[in-house]
């Protein structure tokens, strides 16, 4: 019998979070015994969970004690597998065949970030079970009858929480005769500590509306009321994330905590905030994380209204199959050579959309031979004007963005399925394999002559183009993860090739420099020292010695790259002016 120590956190959100890795472990392992170490507020949690057959509660004690006493209830045991979620000393203290400690990443959403301890890809969704005793109780407090509007108006802490008197406005909104819900019940969800909080939205309803659980159930009794629940709103707080989880439509308040790390994931969650990004509120002079004051106050009921509506909607038309799972959006100039294979290789999509920049060839006849859904023709001398018009030709949920000289491979596209069946909104980093000619070249590309990864698969609405000429800057919704299997990328024919891309990269951003007038402001000496640092990058960090000469030379290029474009921007302005624009590949 394998025996497994699943070691996750104290409080309520990062324990659901972890869930489906430990759910993941059950189903690899479905003979296993596993053990969960986790805080007490969190421990009935994993009752109902399928594989568990031991729960240690660690009670925080002085000088780190819950983790000595964590180690003699375990050191007893030759484990099969430690998984430690709290990179704790302990994992190393025990005798196991393996040991997998997650590391801190903080440029990750917590689900992908918790899947990367095992190296799973995709990441598995946040899963509770619920079991019969649960479910049983939770038939009592929540009856068949109207639909039900769940709604988490506590936090963990004051500043997390939208203010009472939007919470009541909404809830009237959404349950009104042409609301989302029409004519819900209202169940509040909230702890036993949190119901002078709460008190004010359960009294502005009537009893026989509101199904009060605030304080009255434990965590599987929640989940399990969750269960026969058809939506949910709430704070970022624990509750959220457990409605997430057991399925329900969930839309997640956001204002001093990130939703990039902390929104709720799956196909049925989004996120809302006000006006102000995370980091412009915790920037603020005024911010304290003791106040008692609401930091919420910038989203208003019509933003938070408008979300659930249009989550609903989406849910709506997933259901009837109206509009497409997956859009793949290809933009190309003079690329009829290249269109076809590329197509081809994307008939796995609902959606094909194609847009053509001046194009003077047969592509859009290519285009159009291959199946192309969507085409559109035009001239944009700016790289992100044309590509975020692709982008709003998409109807798809997804983007997945592949260029003419791009390949697809079938593995890429089973796991784009898997992926965005599972997924909140954001985005995924797609690798590639740069090819010159037919050497294939993966090491030592970065952002000034090449790129070895980019955000390529996005959630429709998460990702938008910036307006420099060349690698525009992007604005991007939540990071995800990045997808396992490369995308092929000919990226050269050969060396000549490579130099002549080189040369139109530095004349674009020469324009960039002018147009901005951050030419005035640099200087040779200061782009002479980037040498060195940039050809150390590509050569050495990004392991560019693997590749032999090319490896050297993408080297060579990266560090000429800001010197380059200097020079032609300060010594001959006149021929790198907004009158005369060039194609970037």
């Amino acid at each position: 019998m394998k025996q497994i120590l699943f070691v996750t956190y104290n409080r309520i959100g990062d324990a659901v979070l972890s869930s489906g890795v430990l759910s993941w472990l059950a189903d690899r392992y479905p003979d296993a015994e596993i053990t969960v170490a986790c805080g007490p507020a969190t421990a009935t949690l994993f009752r109902d969970q399928p594989g568990v057959v031991r729960i240690i509660e660690m009670a925080k004690k002085k000088r780190a004690g819950h983790w000595f006493s964590l180690w003699k209830q375990t050191v007893g045991t030759r484990w099969d597998m430690v998984v430690d979620l709290r990179a704790s000393l302990i994992s190393y203290l025990l005798r196991a065949k393996s040991r997998h400690v997650l590391r801190q990443d903080t440029s990750l959403h917590r689900v992908p970030h918790i899947a990367t301890v095992l190296g799973l890809k995709p990441p598995p969704p946040p899963r509770l079970a619920t079991g019969a005793t649960s479910r049983q109780t939770a038939t009592g407090l929540v009856p068949d009858g109207a639909p039900v509007l769940a709604i988490g108006p506590t936090a963990n802490w004051a500043g997390k929480a939208w203010p009472a008197e939007r919470f009541i406005e909404l809830i009237k909104r959404l349950t009104a005769a042409d609301g989302v819900l029409p004519h819900a019940r209202i169940m509040i969800i909230g702890a036993a500590a949190e119901r002078d909080a709460a008190l004010p939205v359960i009294n502005a309803f009537s009893p026989d509306r509101v199904i009060d659980l605030v304080g009255k159930t434990d965590l599987p009794q929640t989940a399990a009321c969750l269960e026969r629940a058809d939506c949910y709103v709430g704070n970022d707080s624990g509750p959220m994330h457990m409605a997430a989880a057991v399925g329900l439509p969930t839309l997640g308040l956001f204002g001093p905590s990130p939703e990039a790390r902390y929104g709720p994931w799956g196909p049925k969650c989004a996120s809302i905030r006000g006006a102000r990004s995370f980091e412009e509120i915790i920037s603020d002079p005024s911010y304290d994380f003791r106040s008692t004051k609401s930091e919420m106050t910038g989203l208003s009921v019509d933003d938070a209204y408008q979300a659930a509506y249009t989550l609903k909607a989406k849910i709506d038309a997933q259901a009837m199959n109206k509009s497409p799972k997956l859009s793949t959006l290809t933009v190309a100039h003079n690329e009829e050579h290249n269109l076809k294979a590329c197509l081809d290789a994307l008939s796995f999509a609902d959606e094909r959309v194609v847009v053509l920049d001046r194009c003077t060839d047969g592509s859009k006849q290519v285009a159009l031979a291959a199946g192309a859904d969507t085409i559109i023709e035009g001239a944009w001398p700016i790289e992100g004007d044309r590509r975020n018009a692709g982008i709003e030709a998409c109807k798809g949920e997804w983007v997945l963005e592949v260029d003419a000289d791009e390949r697809v491979p079938a593995d890429l596209a089973r796991e784009i399925d898997a992926v965005t069946l599972a997924s909140p909104s954001g985005y995924y980093l797609i690798q590639f394999d740069n090819y010159v000619g037919k050497t294939r070249v993966r090491y030592g590309w970065g952002a000034y002559i090449g790129a070895s990864a980019a955000p390529r698969l996005f959630a429709r609405g998460t990702k938008k183009w910036g307006r420099q000429r060349v690698h525009p800057a992007l604005e991007l919704g939540p990071r995800l993860g990045m997808l396992e299997t490369r995308v092929d990328h000919l990226v050269d024919d050969n060396i000549t090739d490579m130099l002549a891309r080189f040369d139109r990269y530095t004349t674009g951003n020469a324009r960039d420099l002018i147009s901005s007038g951050k030419v005035e402001t640099e200087t040779l000496r200061r782009n002479i020292r980037r040498i060195p640092s940039r050809f150390y990058k590509a050569y050495v960090r990004r392991k560019g010695y693997r590749e032999g000469g090319y490896g050297f030379l993408v080297g060579v290029l990266a560090g000429l790259y800001p010197v380059v474009s200097y020079l032609k921007a300060s010594l001959e302005p006149e021929h790198y002016t907004d009158g005369n624009e060039s194609d970037q590949k």
